[in-house]
């Protein structure tokens, strides 16, 4: 899963959506993760040729396209769409030894129309068809405000003025879907800087915040045991509630903070940050300087004195992470 991350997702984040959106959809995992390397067009030539196996369609990667990855799950789109967007991605496919791969053999023959637009001819389908079909989602309008709400949900919460998300849209679409005006956009609203708004990090943004924040090399994480990994990390991030690389479903994790403030996952919280900077930073900094770097220059005056009260470097540093200036974005 992690090279799923690094190969289709970080190259893309700060480019244009549409090109993100093809390195996702085509992504092996993408592909096995939704059974989609067993679709197979009725018509394609593979399933002519195949004698006492059953192939067919697959719809898994179809409805998740148009529901979560653009138009949402209220977009402007019906089953005929998901059916026909099916025949459209047969032929995406990988194999261990190449990657990636379009099988021409498994693709449906024929024209498919997807949103009113026809894709394909007579012959079998192409890769190229496929991007075009994604080049088109990305651009929709409920593409642009999907995914502004979803950015939005993400950075600020619930309760962020709906203007927001207006603007992110419209700027999305100003700009065919660049992703670092969208981005911008949003880091320009006043409610972006709201003090209050406090949406809670979830397991794995706490944990990477907080060795950000000390400054732990990369390097010190790499070269650990793989048991030291899973007992420094990995464990710890499930007791809080995100079993790592294991969300519960294709449409990831909570995006609520009563997801991950619970009783058990604030009580590992506290028992991480205490226990494990000390782990990766042998040689921790001042706690009060700690503070001032990892929360910025307006410390509360509260966490302050508690900070200045610790009986030691390693438990002002946990007492700093475990602040609930620390623990929300």
């Amino acid at each position: 899963m992690s090279t799923y991350i690094e190969s289709a997702i970080r190259p893309n984040i700060a480019g244009r959506f549409g090109d993100l959106l093809v390195a996702a959809v085509t992504n092996p995992i993408m592909l096995q993760y939704l059974d989609q390397n067993f679709s197979v067009g009725p018509n394609s030539m593979d399933a002519r040729q195949s004698t006492g196996q059953s192939r067919g369609l697959n719809e898994n990667l179809a409805r998740e396209v148009l529901e979560l990855h653009t138009l949402g799950v209220d977009g402007p789109y019906t089953q005929t769409d998901v059916s026909e967007l099916a025949r459209l991605f047969t032929g995406l496919t990988f194999s261990f030894e190449k990657g990636f791969i379009f099988k021409s053999s498994f693709s449906e023959p024929g024209t498919k129309t997807v949103l009113g637009v026809a894709f394909g001819g007579a012959g079998a389908g192409t890769l190229n068809d496929v991007k075009a079909l994604l080049h088109m989602l990305a651009l929709h309008p409920a593409t642009a405000r999907h995914l502004s709400e979803k950015l939005a949900t993400h950075f600020l919460g619930d309760g962020y003025p709906s203007d927001l998300a207006d603007q992110m849209a419209a700027r999305y679409l100003e700009t065919g879907g660049y992703l670092l005006e969208v981005y911008r956009t949003m880091l320009s609203h006043p409610s972006a800087w709201d003090k209050d708004r406090g949406k809670a990090k979830n397991p794995f943004d706490f944990v990477s915040s907080a060795m950000r924040a000390l400054a732990i090399s990369p390097k010190i994480a790499s070269e650990f045991p793989t048991k030291k990994i899973q007992m420094t990390l990995m464990h710890p991030m499930a007791l809080m509630g995100q079993p790592w690389e294991e969300p519960t479903g294709p449409d990831g994790w909570s995006e609520a903070s009563e997801a991950w403030i619970t009783p058990q996952g604030l009580a590992a919280r506290l028992q991480w940050g205490m226990a494990i900077p000390q782990v990766f930073c042998p040689e921790l900094p001042d706690a009060d300087s700690f503070a001032a770097a990892a929360l910025g220059p307006e410390v509360a005056p509260s966490l302050r004195t508690i900070v200045a009260g610790a009986e030691n470097k390693w438990s002002g540093i946990g007492l700093v992470l475990a602040s609930p200036e620390f623990q929300t974005m």
